[in-house]
């Protein structure tokens, strides 16, 4: 996924320039709860970030038509004993988070931000904390039958980079949503060892609520870095190695722990070319997590021409190590528009994981992962924004009203 991850403490800060934040801190720039007076940029409620179309979360049209979809996603899946839990984003991908240059009031972008009033911070004086807790409240108020969860994800530029997580923890626990966090990376030790925060403060906030939300869930950042070195890109050089992180995540509470189809291959693919040299450390180290975890496979491939997906059919699908898949739902993939909604391309995609007996967990997206390409076929194919295939275009028009 894309992602921006900082990190508190002693650790560097990664900056990618096509990121917004995922897991990790936040930055100590101060954050005033009262919005600055700016002229609008746009007569539209949405801008462009980071070479990304974005919308206005906290349009009422926007707001609105997001709940209404939650709720029918809820309703065709509730009874699915196949489907697991449903992650809720509320930002940027299946996430809590801002884009990275939101608060940048030298750019369209900032000055959109700013002229629509938002402000994020430690509490729900804040407008992003606010949004943030309206539809959390109202997902707790649905009575789904199925586990929503949401996640621990700072914003960029707030006080803390503790503060969006610490609050989104806190309303979490009061709506009976569970908690997760997609940053899991090789800094969380050492930023544990030294007594500061784990990225998005997920350790002390699965500490703090695992008596009262479950599952706790961790992704790790990306997918792993085997030698540690000559990663595939920065986020897996970010992340790591994969057999540290798993015991770790389990001694701090994770009961479910998503991890990337390509790490998952390294283990159990003999063909895979990091096999050899890593496999059996890796296989041992998702066995031993199996024991105490519930084990997914994140976002597989799926359909026959995607990268991967013979070996995924071959050595995960009927693995026992494999609890189930975590399958990325975009919402323009089912919401028509004018309360229509059509889960059967959603439905398509399961099939198979279902088939094979295994547990499917979906992850809702508003806003797509980073600046990317509406595919031809499959998740996000019926998305009319390149750079966010996620938004429904109907929903375009209504905040361009």
């Amino acid at each position: 996924m894309n992602l921006l991850r900082t990190v508190l403490g002693i650790t560097a800060v990664l900056i990618l320039s096509m990121l917004a934040a995922c897991g990790g801190g936040g930055s100590s720039s101060p954050t005033s709860n009262s919005p600055p007076t700016l002229p609008a940029t746009s007569a539209h409620n949405y801008t462009t970030c980071n070479n990304q179309q974005v919308p206005n979360w906290r349009a009422g049209a926007f707001v609105t038509g997001y709940k209404a979809a939650v709720s029918a996603l809820i309703n065709h899946y509730g009874s699915n004993p196949n489907v697991g839990y449903l992650r809720v984003g509320l930002g940027r991908g299946g996430e809590t988070n801002l884009p990275h240059d939101w608060q940048d009031t030298t750019t369209p972008c900032g000055q959109a931000f700013a002229a629509w009033g938002y402000t994020a911070g430690a509490d729900a004086s804040f407008t992003w904390n606010a949004y943030l807790k309206t539809v959390m409240d109202y997902e707790g108020g649905l009575n789904s039958p199925k586990k929503l969860m949401v996640s621990l994800t700072p914003v960029w530029d707030t006080p803390k980079g503790t503060d969006i997580p610490d609050f989104v923890g806190s309303v979490a626990s009061q709506d009976g949503l569970a908690i997760g966090n997609e940053g899991l990376e090789a800094s969380d030790i050492a930023n544990f060892n030294a007594s500061q925060p784990c990225g998005g403060n997920w350790c002390a906030l699965f500490a703090q609520y695992g008596g009262q939300t479950a599952p706790l869930e961790l992704q790790t950042f990306g997918q792993s870095c085997p030698s540690g070195t000559g990663c595939v890109n920065q986020y897996s050089a970010t992340t790591g190695p994969l057999p540290p992180l798993l015991p770790f995540a389990i001694a701090r509470g994770a009961t479910n722990l998503e991890i990337y189809h390509q790490d998952w291959l390294i283990a159990f693919n003999p063909s895979d070319p990091n096999n050899g040299q890593y496999g059996a450390a890796y296989q041992s180290a998702i066995q031993t997590a199996a024991d105490f975890a519930t084990m997914q496979v994140l976002f597989p491939p799926s359909g026959p021409g995607a990268p991967d997906y013979a070996p995924v059919q071959a050595y995960l699908m009927n693995n026992p190590s494999v609890s189930g898949a975590v399958i990325a739902v975009e919402w323009s993939d089912f919401d028509l528009g004018n309360g229509r909604y059509d889960f059967t391309m959603i439905d398509n995609t399961l099939q198979p994981w279902i088939n094979a007996g295994k547990k499917v967990n979906l992850v809702l997206h508003n806003t797509s992962y980073g600046s990317s390409f509406c595919p031809g076929s499959g998740a996000g194919s019926k998305g009319t924004v390149a750079s966010n295939c996620a938004v429904p275009g109907w929903m375009w028009t209504a905040l361009a009203q």
